[in-house]
């Protein structure tokens, strides 16, 4: 089979993956959200955590909205950045219409499945690989940055278990890349041709110091966007919390959130968010509060916003 032919292949196959809807995966997810909520209803007072939202500050809770906008400006002048790096032309315009229509499947997903979306709809101009590669980069230097923002702030805060946790993360995730891009795996030629073309991304990132710290300044700002929305939500919730700790406790507090067993993370996420803060003495009904508010800001409305973004991108496919 040619190369053009596998491109046609993988292509077919990633239109399939698309158009297939995992009814039952969702409902699973769903009921285990339910499950969790149900359990967390136990040990905090859902009135109560009624009472703390509809006395939340107007203007804050606005300043939350306008700091979510931030977000998809940043990625896609990362991906751009990326994809650029890669020999791949992209305008920024595209790349926002592209991160916009992989939200909502990457919102009702267990997984970051709403990429998907981007190497469907370039996979007439770019290789598939290279789009899943770009990825692949992003998502690595994602983890990356989380655990070391955990650690810094961790640190500052004197919060030496987290810090120990984070600390580990980090250095398991930067010899799991080492690893990754310098030893190669006993795979079947086809497969390693896969693999070494997804893997490209992060070579070529590697080996440009300039398009690494760019990249690597644009994923601070957009967690760093994250961490100062989790201050300001809790804030509008009546609460001041510190910065430092704050930004060693919602990478954590995400990486919970990321375990593929609830609706975009909701309950467990919210769980992360109940213990770590309550170390500072804040009550679980704030803390809940304040998950909620950030899966409704991170998750919710940018899906919602993003739902014409989807359609139009894969009618165009």
């Amino acid at each position: 089979m040619s190369g053009h032919d596998e491109e046609r292949a993988d292509s077919a196959q990633l239109e399939a993956k698309i158009k297939k809807r995992s009814w039952g995966r969702w409902a699973l997810l769903l009921l285990v959200t339910l499950v969790v909520f149900v359990l967390l209803g136990t040990k905090l007072d859902y009135a109560k955590v009624g009472s703390v939202l509809g006395a939340a500050d107007p203007f804050l809770l606005f300043v939350g909205l306008l700091i979510t906008a931030t977000f998809p400006v940043f990625s896609a002048l990362r991906w751009q950045r990326v994809m650029n790096g890669l020999g791949h032309q992209l305008a920024f315009g595209e790349a926002f219409e592209l991160i916009m229509a992989a939200w909502p499947m990457g919102t009702l997903t267990p997984s970051k499945a709403g990429d998907v979306v981007k190497a469907y709809y370039l996979r007439n101009r770019i290789p598939i690989r290279t789009t899943l590669g770009s990825v692949l980069a992003e998502r690595a230097l994602d983890v990356l940055v989380l655990l070391a923002l955990a650690l810094f702030g961790c640190v500052l805060f004197q919060r030496w278990d987290l810090a120990l946790l984070a600390g580990g993360g980090l250095l398991a995730g930067l010899v799991g890349i080492t690893v990754l891009l310098t030893v190669r795996l006993p795979l079947p030629a086809k497969l390693q041709d896969k693999v070494d073309g997804v893997l490209e991304a992060l070579r070529v990132v590697g080996r440009s110091p300039r398009l690494l710290s760019e990249v690597l300044l644009l994923t601070v700002i957009n967690w760093m966007a994250s961490v100062v929305q989790v201050v300001v939500c809790y804030k509008a919730l009546g609460v001041v919390v510190p910065l430092t700790f704050t930004t060693g406790a919602v990478p954590l507090a995400i990486f919970v959130g990321l375990l593929p067993l609830t609706l975009s993370g909701m309950g467990t996420r919210d769980s992360a968010f109940i213990a770590l803060f309550g170390t500072l003495g804040v009550a679980a009904e704030v803390s809940l509060g304040v998950g909620l508010l950030y899966s409704l800001y991170g998750y919710w409305l940018p899906a919602l916003a993003g739902l014409p973004f989807m359609k139009r991108v894969l009618g165009r496919g």
